[in-house]
């Protein structure tokens, strides 16, 4: 193997880790907004309120999208062949939080109602299938643990991608068939909106 590829494969694995990680940071935040609410109800000035709510807005979703953001960019046959992806989790866990985007895009999850309720049960699905993935596949007991050699161990280590093609191959046609569907439905949604706001404007013209 030469340095270059090695060097591929490294940055490639280590993306697709941070991915998995900031899906678990986003997660944190999300169910962790009882604990921003109350700090936001102590705050006597509203620049200070309304600077530590952005702060924790921007926290919380962004860290969602760079999550998704590095899920998708491992999501392909090439770099599954090279690194270890816990299969299906990962790719799926992906799919989850892209869904769990698209909600926040499209309908009111600030106030806590069914969209916001809705939302969280996807970051949350989506961190714990990375969990899953990363604990019980991509790093399960090696050579010098002895519940390493069991058969459940063994059958957990061959769910990883490169272990594995037929089932990483089988899983990158479901996870970009839903994620396909996701944005058909995300394009759809904001074609109506737009028309919707050109009505308007015509109207008050």
């Amino acid at each position: 193997m030469t340095t270059a590829k090695a060097l591929e494969i490294w940055t490639a694995q280590t993306i697709c880790d941070l991915g998995i990680l900031f899906s678990i940071v986003a997660f944190l935040l999300h169910i962790g907004r009882p604990y921003f609410d109350r700090i936001l109800s102590r705050f006597t000035l509203r620049v200070a309120a309304d600077i530590w709510w952005i702060v924790y807005v921007v926290l919380r979703d962004g860290t969602l999208f760079v999550a998704l953001l590095f899920g998708l960019l491992n999501l392909n046959l090439d770099l599954m062949a090279d690194i270890k992806v816990g299969l299906p989790f990962v790719p799926l866990g992906t799919v989850s939080l892209a869904a769990a985007l698209m909600m926040k895009v499209f309908y009111n999850t600030e106030d806590v109602n069914d969209s916001f309720r809705r939302t969280t049960s996807l970051v949350a699905l989506g961190a714990f299938l990375n969990t899953i993935g990363y604990v019980m596949v991509m790093e399960t007991p090696g050579e010098e643990y002895a519940s390493g050699k069991s058969a459940f161990w063994q059958w957990m280590e061959s769910l990883r991608s490169n272990e594995n093609p037929l089932l990483a191959t089988i899983t990158f046609y479901i996870s970009w068939f839903l994620l396909f569907c996701l944005a058909a439905v995300a394009t759809v949604k904001s074609a109506r909106l737009y028309r919707r706001v050109a009505r308007n404007e015509d109207k008050n013209v």
